[in-house]
């Protein structure tokens, strides 16, 4: 029988991927107070995590980056694979752009810092199962500097549009590369609207079609997209 919270709903089924046991223990005991989650499995490899999750199904999966073998990377790419539905929060302890930029690549809803404190966590999972991306806010706030001392002039309307290395960049207009070149510093729909005199309505307009255009589906995607295209950073 499926169990239920006091609201009637079902609680959001988590899974724990983790090689040390001594972390996996913390997040259960965490997780289980919470009337409206509960762990329903766990595992300490890639490998294992995949065959886990198949048989689970959990709602989302705390992936651990970094682990012997398979790394988390590359489990959460197959488990995405295998089961689109399910989200992943990517956890490291090591805060490195290339591990925030590979997991949120490889189809993660997320990725936070292994000392987050235990209410952000908590609030990350159930951002997750709406469909939303969290991010740590140190390495958003990094990532954000680092793409817009990189990677502004690659979309700037006076320039060459962007890497030409690569032929299967979108075809940006000019207006989409203004509000692109916003978004990677940072820049909300009204300080967008703001600095490009245009309304709000047009800003989510533009943000719509480039992320039809580049296939994304959030702001923090088409940020890591911008990381692996316009300069290839």
């Amino acid at each position: 029988m499926t169990m239920t919270n006091a609201d009637g709903a079902r609680p959001i089924r988590v899974m724990l991927v983790d090689n040390q046991t001594l972390i996996l223990d913390g997040f259960a005991r965490i997780i289980d107070a919470q009337p409206d989650m509960s762990v329903t499995a766990t595992a300490t490899d890639g490998e294992t995590a995949i065959r886990t999750a198949r048989q689970a199904k959990p709602d989302v999966i705390l992936m651990d980056v970094r682990m012997p073998g398979l790394d988390g990377i590359q489990t959460t790419r197959t488990i995405i694979h295998d089961l689109p539905e399910t989200r992943i929060i990517g956890l490291t302890s090591y805060d490195t752009d290339n591990y925030a930029i590979g997991m949120l690549d490889a189809g993660a809803n997320g990725f936070l810092l292994k000392n987050t404190n235990a209410e952000r966590f908590l609030d990350a999972i159930r951002a997750a199962v709406s469909g939303n991306t969290v991010m740590d806010t140190t390495t958003m706030n990094r990532l954000n500097r680092r793409l817009s001392a990189g990677s502004v002039r690659a979309v700037a309307p006076d320039d060459e549009v962007l890497d030409r290395r690569n032929e299967d960049l979108p075809d940006f207009t000019g207006r989409e590369r203004d509000v692109l070149a916003r978004i990677v510093q940072g820049d909300s729909n009204e300080q967008i609207a703001a600095r490009l005199g245009i309304s709000v309505s047009t800003v989510k307009t533009h943000i719509g079609n480039i992320l039809r255009k580049t296939g994304q589906t959030n702001r923090v995607r088409l940020i890591v997209w911008a990381a692996r295209h316009l300069r290839g950073i």
